[in-house]
């Protein structure tokens, strides 16, 4: 999904991206990368842990490898002197962040470490884990950041208002933009409709979204049992960003012309299912952009 090759050195990019990241996950940066020798600490960061009877600090010590342009995986040859490293850096746990994979020597010797209790955990964050965070709510500006063709292409959700809103399934609740990412082509907006032969006129009664099959077929069945109809759009289409301008200026077209009427509820789901689909389908601002739109939002009409 992501293109790691993108960051195209093996270290200090690396190493900001990584450092940025754990940020934005929650954790505190204790020391950042820097230039020269780094006695084999990349970044050293903690978080808070809760427990039953308080909180405690715990502090990782975070390696930082991208071996992308070779696809290899690390191995514990590249991860020499885990435990002295850790103790000369006063860490508590090690976690690695690598543009690919672990490999088993390495964590089998990390394993090896916790089991007899010289360290107290670990963690790697592979290409994989890290790809699931790169396209989850809130963490889109650092995939325009650091893998700008990866972005352009995946247009990962990120906010549009001042907090995220879920595509939910009027059946069974699944999240339908964030479940596009392990199942795409599986979701429809659904307008269900009447048609009233004495105005000659549509009527759109209610809109809702829905998981295509199982899902889509029970709320079939009730709309039937009240005599309408139903016709629907793929989501997949939709947040195609020129299909979805052109579906947007149909939809006002169909309205000025008084081709369809809307019903209030169907119009205020109209309006919901087109802020809510601009999570996936505008892209993210800049910060002199979101300046730039509050002066305008404050500006006398």
């Amino acid at each position: 999904m992501i293109n790691f090759t993108e960051i195209q050195d093996d270290g200090e990019i690396w190493e900001f991206f990584a450092r940025d990241l754990l940020e934005e996950i929650g954790f505190q940066i204790i020391s950042s990368p820097d230039r020269g020798a780094d006695n084999g600490k990349d970044i050293l960061v903690s978080e808070e842990i809760k427990g039953n009877l308080g909180k405690y600090k715990f502090t990782w010590l975070v390696s930082c490898k991208n071996f992308s342009k070779s696809n290899k995986s690390v191995n514990e040859k590249e991860e020499t002197n885990i435990l002295e490293r850790m103790k000369s850096a006063g860490a508590d746990g090690f976690l690695g962040i690598y543009s690919t994979i672990a490999s088993s020597g390495l964590n089998r010797r990390l394993y090896e470490l916790r089991n007899t209790k010289d360290i107290k955990d670990y963690k790697i964050f592979d290409q994989k884990i890290i790809e699931s965070y790169l396209v989850k709510v809130g963490f889109s500006h650092l995939l325009m950041r650091y893998f700008p063709e990866s972005y352009r292409r995946i247009k990962p959700i990120h906010l549009v208002a001042e907090e995220y809103i879920p595509l939910k399934c009027r059946e069974c609740g699944k999240d339908l933009l964030e479940a596009w990412y392990t199942e795409p082509g599986r979701s429809i907006v659904v307008f269900v409709r009447r048609y009233d032969e004495e105005r000659d006129l549509e009527i759109i009664e209610d809109i809702y979204w829905c998981c295509k099959g199982a899902c889509d077929n029970k709320c079939q069945t009730i709309i039937e049992r009240n005599g309408l109809l139903t016709g629907y759009e793929d989501i997949d289409a939709l947040i195609l960003p020129s299909y979805f301008l052109e579906w947007t200026i149909s939809i006002m077209a169909s309205i000025r012309a008084q081709e369809k009427k809307y019903s209030d509820k169907a119009f205020e789901q109209l309006k919901l299912f087109t802020l809510i689909l601009s999570q996936r389908v505008l892209r993210e601002m800049t910060e002199k952009e979101k300046e730039s739109v509050q002066e305008i939002r404050n500006l006398p009409f």
